[in-house]
């Protein structure tokens, strides 16, 4: 593999939204899909990717998808992309099939991942099964696999793994009413998501917290974490994310008796719910309004709503889900004194009240979770025996080293005496390189003219080829600066409707002066937001512009995190303006304690546009000699980090010139 060894430090900071590139990237997929119809390991991989992209949008897609992935994967024995796609059979089946189909779909992929040591899709299949029991409220399987998939995901180190893992466990940890094991879960995952950029996961935080504040009691603190899910998820332009945060404010709503306002949230969250794949959010939502009619003396419209979702519930297996609406069919049938009825759902009520809390289901969260602690200390243990045997691996290699000093010297004499002869042999033939040495200076006066006519005819090479650079960032502007724009524009959209909002509550009569201070502090955040982003826009202009401008040789104090981060993506985007079919997949690790650095940033852009062009050249070229049979993926990575006072970049790819 080829590596670069420059004398500065290389810093990126990838801030650009999943959530906004989602479509755009699933169009990109199915257009690439349907321009190459073989049959061959890059299709099976597109299929894949694109069912993960559907998984949480449209369960038919992702079950389509997969389906034909899986049947092509077996065809040509490509094991990972089978298990792939078993992965999204199981996801997208869950709402549909019956439980032990989609634990088959899941154990098959969970089988295959460990076979193929391929321990970040072993992380994705066990986060699944430990999600699928806590949905249904198995918790004991529950946490023994979330608390797998956790220390599954931190020896990967992938930030975006583990945050989704800590999520899953927090939400569980909630469920099962340990508060604070919930609350320092969240709040470690929405530091995760922060550090990687990852709006939709911190808006399902904000919802989880919510719903944490609301077991709690605490409806005012939920209702500010609801309202900000709200918000983002608008932001983010995501229907389904604002619907699951206002499906929780109208249980709030209930708890609190706005039952008029409980029933236009529900009905608000249900319309967008009830096309989407979450079945467990619409059994929820079916539940909060037949409670709130049940709370109107609405009894008809209650016992509809509460038979919706014990149906729904039965037949997703959804055990907390089924009991609730036990609960609310007792409580409808006996205001309408049908007694009988109200006695049988009171039973099953109580039946599912003894299945997932009581006290055997308990002593057994408890030692598991004795026994996660019992395996952390173990493996602090077998570290620290590691390390010692590692102390006696280097110290038996120092022996060696000395032994081979030895043998070296010995070696080096002989090389000396040797030296001594082809020193008398040298000093021979200078003489005899003296008389030719005569004659080549005739003929170099001949060359300098030479020269100096090479050099006129480099300069002009060297002119054009900025020119060609130029033209290769300026494709690549277009895309970049459009979307820190989009955001400019999503978050002015909100500090409008903000200010809306603080200008109404300063006209009441009785003003909160909380919310007041909340909506400020939004809004500042937003406005923060969109000078970050406008910094951003700008920053792609400046880079532009030093590009072209004549260096002066003049060393300026530069972020080289910025530079680079622009252009690793211009050099990128300038390339798939020449192909569009080119695609590929670059990643940054990067040291963040650099700080600013004395250089000339116009001799160090170019530098690091020509860099990064090769090597997504080098990508391209292999792709292209790979052909489609090969399931190649182009990767260009880069890294930083310090070396006392050097600054290192390494940038690695696997095109053609790859070792």
């Amino acid at each position: 593999m080829r590596v670069i060894r420059l004398v500065f430090l290389l810093v990126v900071c990838l801030s650009l939204s999943k959530a906004q590139g989602q479509d755009s990237l699933r169009s990109a997929l199915r257009v690439q899909l349907d321009s190459h119809p073989q049959a061959d390991t890059f299709r099976v991989n597109q299929l894949n990717e694109l069912a993960y992209l559907w998984r949480a949008d449209n369960d038919q897609q992702t079950i389509k998808l997969s389906q034909e992935a899986l049947a092509l994967s077996r065809k040509l024995h490509y094991r990972r992309g089978e298990a792939m796609a078993l992965l999204g059979l199981g996801t997208g089946y869950d709402s549909y099939t019956t439980s032990a189909n989609v634990l088959a779909y899941l154990e098959q992929a969970r089988k295959l991942f460990i076979q193929l040591n391929d321990q970040d899709g072993l992380v994705r299949v066990v986060s699944q099964i430990g999600w699928f029991y806590t949905k249904r409220g198995d918790y004991v399987p529950a946490l023994t696999i979330s608390l797998q998939a956790q220390q599954l995901a931190e020896k990967t180190g992938r930030l975006e793994l583990i945050a989704r893992a800590k999520a899953r466990l927090g939400g569980l940890y909630t469920i099962l009413g340990d508060y604070q094991q919930g609350l320092e879960m969240q709040s470690a995952t929405i530091q995760l998501y922060e550090r990687i950029n990852d709006q939709v996961g911190i808006c399902r935080v904000l919802n989880g917290l919510g719903e944490l504040h609301r077991l709690e009691g605490d409806y005012d603190r939920a209702s500010r974490y609801y309202t900000k899910a709200i918000r983002l998820a608008h932001v983010l332009n995501n229907p389904r994310l604002a619907a699951q945060a206002e499906s929780n404010l109208a249980a709030v709503y209930v708890a609190e008796g706005n039952y008029e306002e409980a029933l236009e949230m529900g009905y608000k969250a249900i319309n967008v719910l009830a096309t989407s794949n979450q079945t467990d959010v619409v059994i929820w939502t079916q539940a909060v309004l037949a409670r709130a009619y049940l709370k109107q003396n609405q009894l008809d419209n209650a016992l509809d709503y509460g038979r919706r979702s014990l149906t729904l519930s039965r037949k997703g297996g959804y055990r907390e889900a089924a009991r609730d609406a036990n609960e609310i069919l007792a409580q409808v049938y006996a205001a309408k004194n049908k007694f009988a009825d109200a006695y049988g759902y009171q039973q099953q009520y109580m039946a599912y009240m003894d299945t997932l809390t009581g006290r055997n289901t308990q002593r057994q969260l408890a030692l598991l979770q004795y026994n996660y602690g019992l395996a952390e200390k173990q493996a602090q243990i077998a570290l620290l025996k590691k390390d010692k045997a590692l102390q006696l691996e280097t110290a038996q290699r120092q022996r060696q080293l000395l032994l081979g000093t030895f043998v070296g010297m010995a070696l080096v004499s002989g090389l000396l005496f040797l030296a001594y002869r082809n020193n008398r042999q040298k000093q021979k033939a200078n003489a005899l390189l003296q008389q030719q040495k005569t004659e080549i200076q005739a003929q170099r006066d001949q060359t300098n003219q030479a020269l100096v006519e090479l050099k006129t005819t480099q300069n002009q090479l060297i002119q054009s080829e900025k020119m060609a650079s130029l033209g290769e960032l300026t494709a690549g502007i277009a895309h970049e600066i459009q979307n820190p724009l989009n955001f400019v524009n999503n978050f002015a959209e909100v500090s409008i409707e903000l200010i809306d909002e603080l200008a109404d509550e300063q006209a009441k009569a009785h003003r909160d002066p909380e919310l007041e201070a909340d909506l400020l502090v939004d809004l500042k955040q937003n406005l923060q937001k969109i000078n970050h982003h406008g910094g951003r826009a700008s920053s792609i202009v400046k880079g532009m512009l030093q590009h072209s401008r004549a260096s002066t040789g003049q060393r300026e104090a530069t972020d080289l995190n910025a530079l680079c981060d622009e252009y690793l993506r211009l050099a990128y985007h300038g390339l798939r303006a020449k192909d569009k079919t080119f695609n590929a997949l670059f990643t940054v690790d990067l040291d963040a304690n650099l700080g600013q650095v004395s250089v000339v940033p116009q001799d160090i852009s170019r530098v690091l546009l020509n860099l990064f062009t090769n090597a997504f050249y080098a990508v391209q070229q292999r792709q292209k000699q790979a052909g489609s049979e090969s399931g190649y993926q182009p990767t260009v990575r880069v890294s930083t980090r310090c070396a006392g006072s050097e600054v290192v970049i390494k940038v690695i790819d696997n095109g053609t010139l790859a070792s």
